[in-house]
């Protein structure tokens, strides 16, 4: 019996541990695919900043993805490769192909017409289709990591179930040598089911932070309506970057932010976190959003956390006025009554990103029955039209003007009832005129 429980072990432990080193390598797979993503949408930002604002700085995403594109795609083709997914090299074939049709038939044209030529909208939506069909190939390659995942979660199973079988008999067949035996695969168990675990849990605990994140309340003010919306992405269970904030300072301003992390799962809710944080606690001791985002960016930069886009602003009720800056992030929308819906002012890279950028603060007065809108990207590239959904959020934000909960008006507006395909946060922030003729 003991030669027999020894051979038992034998084959029981390497399973185990062939099982627990594979699920090393398929996470390998899995960060792999994450930095691929994230180096085309650091190329885009990059070029899509420039095209905007003109300014070479904003180069500097896409000049820093470059450099590093080539090793992450064949890190990538490594990790699949040694996770024997080979069925899955031609995806990331298909995304090296999209990489390069990007960057000579969108990417090189803008960039080498800064001046903004008639067809730098054909380009753009150009690029946009590009990149979108890049996060398509993106999520079939996430997808059939997830069934190798699934299959290697049941092998464990079967492990661990053997383990316990053999324990038993053990334990039924020889006293002593089973105490020592049960401890061995009781550790080997423990591994394997931990291991199993992994994704569930992180999971689980972005779930919880998700939860613990968003904003519980907004502020309530005479003659200042705020209202917001947060709407998760329809294609998949996965924890988000966006977010939302605006609480009521000592002295009566109001602080207000809004950004968005590139990205999903536990990562980007931790991210999204810091720089939510890191806005807030900057705020408390300055005056001036610019110098404010500045030191966000500077915690991130030393955290090494992901690129961060967002707006932080002050609104003062008593002067009638607002002042902000942005980093990275689409331009606010004002609406008034009798004029067309338009957007800000805005510049300033992404948060994260280079050390010692330069923000700039800007200034806007508000009027009676006016709305602010600020969003994420979501709500631009519902429609996969850059331009088209630019102009459907300006229609939503003068449609909103007078509703009772406008950031829920627009999001009726521009998803027309359909789930959107990203994340999408919505902060409206209405005015009106109270009895003494104050906002």
């Amino acid at each position: 019996m003991v030669p027999l429980l020894a051979l038992a072990s034998f084959f029981v432990q390497r399973e185990v541990g062939d099982t627990v080193a594979f699920d090393r390598v398929l996470r390998e797979a899995q960060s792999a695919r994450d930095a691929a993503l994230r180096i085309q949408l650091n190329e885009e930002t990059g070029v899509r900043g420039f095209t905007s604002t003109g300014d070479p700085q904003f180069l500097r995403p896409y000049v820093k993805a470059r450099t590093h594109a080539a090793a992450a795609f064949r890190r990538l083709e490594v990790a699949l490769e040694q996770a024997g997914v080979t069925d899955a090299l031609a995806l990331v074939e298909r995304e090296q192909a999209l990489n390069v049709r990007w960057l000579s038939q969108c990417a090189e044209p803008l960039i080498a017409d800064p001046n903004r030529s008639a067809r730098t909208l054909a380009l753009q939506i150009g690029g946009k289709a590009r990149v979108d069909e890049f996060r398509s190939v993106d999520r079939q390659l996430e997808a059939r990591l997830g069934i190798v995942a699934a299959e290697a979660d049941e092998r464990s199973e079967r492990a661990v179930s053997s383990i316990l079988i053999v324990n038993a008999v053990a334990l039924t067949s020889l006293i002593l040598a089973a105490i020592g035996f049960a401890y061995t695969q009781s550790r080997a168990a423990r591994r394997a089911f931990e291991t199993r675990l992994l994704y569930e849990n992180e999971k689980r605990i972005a779930d919880a932070l998700q939860e613990a994140f968003e904003q519980k309340s907004l502020p309530s003010l005479p003659g200042v309506g705020l209202h917001a919306t947060y709407v998760p992405a329809s294609s998949e269970a996965r924890v988000g970057g966006d977010w939302y904030d605006a609480f009521e300072l000592p002295d009566k301003r109001v602080l207000f932010s809004i950004g968005d992390v590139a990205g999903h799962g536990l990562e980007a809710a931790v991210v999204m976190n810091r720089g939510r944080q890191s806005i807030v606690a900057a705020a408390l001791g300055e005056d001036d959003p610019a110098a404010v985002l500045a030191r966000a960016n500077r915690v991130l930069m030393l955290q090494n956390s992901r690129m961060v886009t967002a707006i932080c602003g002050y609104l003062d009720p008593r002067s009638q006025e607002i002042v902000y800056a942005t980093a990275g992030h689409p331009a606010p929308v004002m609406a008034r009554p009798g004029a067309a819906a338009e957007f800000l002012p805005h510049a300033g890279l992404p948060l994260g990103l280079i050390e010692d950028p330069v923000y700039v603060a800007f200034r806007a007065r508000v009027e009676a029955g006016s709305l602010l809108v600020l969003y994420t990207d979501g709500v631009l590239e519902y429609k996969r039209d850059l331009a088209a959904g630019q102009a459907r959020l300006l229609e939503a934000a003068a449609r909103a003007l007078g509703s009772a909960d406008p950031a829920l008006e627009i999001q009726r507006y521009v998803f027309e009832g359909s789930a959107p395909t990203d994340d999408v946060a919505i902060l409206a922030i209405s005015f009106a005129y109270g009895p003494g003729g104050e906002i």
